[in-house]
């Protein structure tokens, strides 16, 4: 049973030597949808200032493009070249010399072979478009980005408010006293010499109404809520750009950062709440359990110093508590280093009904609606403003490129299109997956739907929101029910095929994610416990059932189609509730082999092609009296796996089962294993099928199958075929193709009779973890 996660681990080293397949060729026709330039976003400097020279950044799909420059003011031209790689994407980069006039202005020409297009303000045309080029105004200083922004010689300013006629900054750099703004459209701006980063400041509007900054990155929340001045580029990743693993490979493991860190805690102690340093420092127990994404619950600045987060002051700055930016970027570097993405938890459809400054911001309500469009939770915003809309987009290229999030989790969709705020509602959440969609193509957003929604991850070119996937409410429904009507006896087998098939189109597959329990099962401000703790009332609440239907329900949700999550601690039979407690990493050593059978699960689930969200799969065995079910999971490479869960309270010695392919079977997980503290009904040994026709299969078989237990049977080929041409391939030539291959040596001769390849290493692989 310990040659899977060997297995897979070797198959993952392999999958990430291998060269990834390019998203275009060159092929005279340029992608329109990988090209992007965000203006504020896409020049280094941020915002030039004096006349001094700049670069401009644009981006493409990675071996897209044959060339591409730039029309610098409608008269010279400027060559470009690539300079960044990211995932899927290339980043082209021009520079722009210093000028001693006042403007710059320029349209980008990209070219494939034979092919030319131009994109400038008017987006990407096949023409070069007259009066529509990018612009950068050394006197007005418009192309700032909104917030402050670090420039050569100080800080540039820059705050939305068309209603207000004058507005000043103020803060350390001129002891508090009055730097007047000049109004721009809908925009102060101003240039302050001498300001810097770590300097606090804030916004004073008609000589009579302070605020801070909305777009501040930190907040001094124990002053006033006065804004930091951060310079976005300070931090020095240690992370290469990276990649996400595809969002059918993904395992999620939900995460709140204060909660996390320091209780028993061999990593050392930690202040409450813990921080992001923290959670960085613990990355290896996540890269242990063998999770690769890690869904953290909102971080955004909140009132006090403890929350679940679901009451932000702003879409911007992140909670001072819990650690400064440069903190922020650390954590996520850390995960990134072992491979794990991170997606943040981000809540759109309310701001906190306390300390929220946005509320009258510069003394006329500028960010809310006059009626309030309310929610249960708070305020919702002014979808329909231009202004109030950008500020939710911008913070989407904020999160994704200065904080390298690779996703997002959007909290409470279905309260996103209420009321007033139904149309633009609904458009903000199109416009959010169609940037991602364009500029973030390998990034993953998952909306909280409840209920059920198909026209939530329906594409918006189909009038849907367009987000990748959705939380599958039939799911955890049914399997919650199911997990506890297992205590009267009386689950129901045919509601668990309903939640494994899915909800038909756009909610089944990649499309969904699925749980047993997440923060709002658990959280006792939504009424909710630990699973364990309902199954067994009693301290410490880790009897048989607790432990048993547990790892039953965990077990089955990894393994169904779809997308799984898990909350944090759920690896060690956590019973401590949702965010107002530590988790107990006591509990990892005093339930090893508790967490043993989750990290050997997400070993099996994670890189296995035959177990992703989409592989087919298939429901073949429902037996409603004896609370079994059965369903078949496989790919087109001969991986076939049979996932039998009992849900009843009967040990089975001797269960027939249908198999869909004759021979050799060998169970590679079973939760009910000895090693993983269960009863030790499993088998050890290789099932054989018999030619007994069952459950529609000409084969099958009888196993064991404890009561509470998810046992795990892979199809096992022949052991004694050749794995090449010219021999059998040993262990020692599949370490020495691996060390060659990643040394860039591809052409070596692999053992005595013959060139060892990629498909060999594989096929020998697939035959070792069958025990061959």
């Amino acid at each position: 049973m310990r040659k899977l996660p060997i297995l897979t681990a070797a198959l993952a080293a392999l999958a990430a030597l291998a060269p990834p397949a390019p998203a275009a060729t060159h092929d005279d026709n340029i992608e329109w949808d990988g090209v992007s330039h965000i203006e504020w976003q896409d020049r280094r400097p941020l915002c030039p200032v004096g006349g001094e020279a700049f670069q401009v950044r644009f981006q493409a799909y990675a071996g897209d493009l044959t060339g591409a420059r730039l029309l610098v003011d409608g008269a010279n031209w400027v060559d470009a070249a690539v300079v960044e790689s990211r995932g899927p994407y290339e980043t082209w980069g021009a520079s722009i010399p210093e000028t001693q006039t006042t403007t710059r202005s320029y349209i980008i020409e990209l070219t494939d072979g034979t092919d030319t297009d131009y994109l400038s303000r008017a987006g990407l045309t096949d023409d070069a478009p007259a009066g529509q080029d990018f612009a950068v105004n050394y006197q007005t200083l418009e192309h700032a980005p909104v917030g402050a922004t670090p420039v050569t010689g100080g800080v540039v300013f820059k705050v939305w408010s068309p209603n207000r006629a004058t507005c000043a900054v103020r803060g350390q750099f001129n002891n508090w006293g009055s730097t007047p703004m000049t109004k721009v459209g809908e925009h102060f701006i101003a240039l302050v010499p001498g300001a810097q980063p770590t300097q606090q400041y804030k916004y004073y509007f008609q000589n009579s109404h302070w605020n801070t900054d909305p777009r501040a990155r930190r907040l001094n929340a124990s002053d006033n809520n006065n804004a930091y001045i951060i310079d976005p580029f300070a931090y020095q990743w240690q992370s290469a750009p990276f990649s996400p693993p595809p969002q059918e490979d993904l395992v999620i493991y939900q995460l709140h950062v204060g909660s996390f860190a320091g209780r028993n805690d061999p990593f050392g102690a930690t202040g409450n709440p813990s921080t992001y340093r923290d959670v960085g420092d613990r990355a290896d127990h996540l890269a242990e359990l063998g999770v690769n994404c890690v869904m953290i619950n909102p971080i955004n600045e909140f009132p006090g110093d403890f929350s679940g987060g679901y009451n932000p002051l702003s879409m911007y700055a992140a909670e001072w508590r819990l650690g400064t930016p440069d903190d922020l970027k650390y954590m996520v570097d850390q995960l990134h280093l072992r491979g794990i993405a991170v997606l943040l938890d981000i809540v759109w459809n309310h701001f906190s009904p306390t300390d929220n400054f946005l509320w009258n911001y510069d003394g006329t309500q500028l960010y809310f609606d006059t009626p309030v469009v309310d929610t249960p939770w708070g305020p919702q915003a002014d979808f329909d403003k231009e202004g109030v809309r950008s500020y939710f987009l911008d913070s989407v290229v904020l999160m994704l490129e200065e904080y390298r999030f690779d996703g997002f989790r959007a909290d409470g969709t279905d309260f996103m299109n209420i009321g007033a705020n139904e149309a633009s509602g609904w458009s903000l959440m199109q416009a959010l997956n169609d940037l991602v969609d364009r500029r973030y193509v390998d990034k993953t957003v998952i909306a909280e739907q409840l209920p059920d929604d198909p026209w939530v991850t329906r594409p918006t070119s189909l009038g849907g929101a367009g987000f990748d996937a959705q939380y599958f409410d039939g799911y955890t429904d049914s399997l919650r029910e199911e997990i506890f009507d297992a205590a009267f006896g009386d689950p129901e087998m045919i509601k668990l095929r309903n939640a494994v098939n899915g909800g038909g189109q756009y909610l089944s597959g990649r499309q969904v994610l699925n749980y047993f329990e997440l923060h709002d099962e658990c959280w006792s401000s939504s009424g909710g416990q630990r699973a364990v703790k309902t199954i067994d009332t009693t301290a410490p609440h880790d009897d048989q059932w607790a432990m048993g239907r547990t790892k039953l329900a965990q077990a089955f949700t990894a393994l169904a189609p779809g997308i799984p999550a898990v909350l944090m601690g759920t690896e060690w039979l956590e019973d401590a509730g949702f965010e107002q407690e530590k988790i107990d990493w006591a509990h990892k050593t005093a339930y090893a082999p508790v967490f043993a059978f989750y990290r050997d699960l997400y070993t099996l689930r994670v890189g296995n092609t035959a177990l992703r969200a989409n592989s087919p799969h298939a429901v073949f065995h429902l037996n409603e009296p004896g609370n079994v079910i059965a369903f078949q999971r496989y790919n087109l490479d001969g991986l076939v796996y049979v996932v039998a869960a009992n849900f009843s309270n009967t040990d089975y010695p001797a269960y027939r089962l249908g198999l869909p392919q004759p021979g050799r079977w060998g169970e590679v997980l079973n939760s009910q294993s000895a090693a993983y503290a269960g009863s030790g009904l499993d088998n050890p040994d290789a099932v054989q099928s018999e030619p007994v026709a069952y459950d529609g299969f000409a084969q099958s078989a009888e196993i064991r199958l404890a009561k509470m237990a998810v046992s795990v049977l892979r199809w096992n080929p022949p052991c004694d075929a050749d794995f090449n041409a010219d021999g059998l391939v040993n262990t020692q030539d599949v370490l020495a193709f691996l060390n060659a291959w990643s040394a860039g040596d591809d052409e070596a001769d692999m053992n005595d009779d013959g060139l060892v390849n990629t498909q060999d290493v594989l096929l020998f692989l697939n035959r070792w973890a069958a025990g061959c």
